[in-house]
């Protein structure tokens, strides 16, 4: 039992080195797709989300929480910019108005960005699996995939490939799926 809580305590240390170096930038690119670069490149606007990627702490918060905070704070920072047209110039020109039903995909978009840095550890694998299963997270799903495949056997990774496959189109599974896994 000591052992497990000195793993764990190590755990924490490293990820929160690593949380500590997510930047607005990193939430501005996980957003720019969805959002448009007009709205994503105004200085600022993401900081807020960006602090509350860096606070994360595996022993004080779950990811579905801080999910629920960060759709709170994309709501917020969006609103704030657009006002209650909530519309956003894309890159192609055309402009289009953001749902507050989007809010949770984006939220998930943004939780991919701390997915990709939290360090590699069982503990961080049963913590992601657990929410993936409970949410149907779509980026922890894509990190489980391409980081923790070593902690899950074949046949689940196989189930978790059609999965990906079968919630979105080509374009997002595309590069980082297996070949094996893209029939």
């Amino acid at each position: 039992m000591m052992r497990n809580t000195a793993a764990a305590a190590k755990s924490c240390f490293i990820n929160l080195r690593r949380i500590a170096m997510i930047e607005s930038w990193h939430v501005r690119e996980a957003l720019r797709s969805r959002f448009g670069s007009a709205l994503v490149d105004i200085p600022g606007v993401w900081d807020r989300t960006a602090a509350l990627l860096q606070r994360y702490a595996p022993y004080k918060d779950t990811f579905a929480d801080l999910a629920a905070r960060v759709e709170d704070a994309l709501f917020n920072a969006v609103y704030e910019q657009l006002g209650p047209s909530m519309g956003a110039r894309m890159d192609d020109g055309s402009v289009r108005r953001i749902r507050s039903s989007e809010l949770k995909d984006a939220a998930d978009d943004v939780m991919g960005v701390l997915f990709d840095n939290l360090k590699v550890y069982s503990v961080t694998y049963d913590a992601l699996h657990e929410y993936c299963m409970a949410v149907g997270s779509f980026a922890a799903m894509r990190v489980l995939y391409t980081r923790y495949s070593e902690f899950m056997p074949a046949p689940e990774r196989r189930i978790l490939a059609r999965i990906i496959r079968d919630s979105r189109p080509r374009e997002a599974w595309e590069s980082w799926l297996d070949p094996e896994d893209r029939i």
